[in-house]
Parts: structure tokens; C-alpha cells; sequence
């Protein structure tokens, strides 16, 4: 027996994940975007739009390109979307890394990623990356 599907076929549009986020923000212009759950801070799609073209410029600045991988090591906050928005703005590809990982699991992962840039918050830094 041959199953089929009743409902109709979505087209989906080939944009960015960026555009797609940011394609009403003058609309939503003073709305809330993203509310941290734990402070109650507030990120509204004007002021999300702003910090993602701040990031993609300067990664662009740094030589971050199209295809580049960056890795992401970062607890669940609004600059979490800032970061990974602001990567796929620029074309580049985001790898995102368990904040539970061992430093072990996390040079594997940046090894196997290719990763060209680590973006993370102070206390992971200075907790699970040696500086070197």
C-alpha cells in the first residue's frame, strides 16, 4: 500500500536565516525579541538588528569570510542569537559546542569543525581553554 501525503507541499524561500529573522524588524521595531528568562533583560528586534550587523561587521574586520567556521561556547543567552545571526549574516558557518564538554571534547571539536574563530563568555574561558 502506497501512503501519500495530504497535506500540500511548502515552498520555502531561499533566504538566509538572518533575513528571515530581521525581515519585519521595523515593524516589531520596540518589541521583544528575546527575554532572558533568568534576569528578565530584554533584547528588542531594533536593538537585535543593531548588534547583529555590529558582530558580522566586525568579524568581517577580522577576516572571518563566507564558509569559515566559527565555534560557538556559550550558555543560553539573547547574545547566543546575536552570535550565531551575525556568523550566518557574513555566510559563515556556525559550530555549536557543549558547555558540559571536557577540554578534550572540546579540542576535538574544534579540530574536526575546522573552526577558525572560538566565540565565549569569561568564565569558560578562563575555566576550560588554557591560554596560551
Amino acid at each position: 500500500m502506497i501512503f501519500e501525503n495530504s497535506i500540500p507541499e511548502v515552498t520555502v524561500p531561499n533566504k538566509d536565516l538572518t533575513s528571515v529573522v530581521l525581515a519585519r524588524v521595523d515593524e516589531f521595531a520596540n518589541k521583544p525579541a528575546l527575554i532572558d528568562g533568568l534576569s528578565g533583560r530584554t533584547l528588542t528586534f531594533a536593538e537585535l538588528r543593531t548588534q547583529i550587523n555590529h558582530f558580522a561587521a566586525g568579524l568581517h574586520q577580522r577576516g572571518f569570510k563566507k564558509g569559515d567556521v566559527c565555534a560557538v561556547f556559550c550558555p543560553n543567552c539573547p547574545e547566543y542569537a546575536t552570535i550565531f545571526l551575525g556568523v550566518a549574516a557574513v555566510g559563515g558557518i556556525n559550530t555549536t559546542v557543549n558547555f558540559l564538554y571536557s577540554t578534550k571534547d572540546l579540542v576535538h571539536q574544534f579540530n574536526d569543525s575546522g573552526a577558525k574563530i572560538l566565540i565565549t563568555i569569561p568564565h569558560f574561558y578562563g575555566s576550560r581553554i588554557s591560554r596560551r
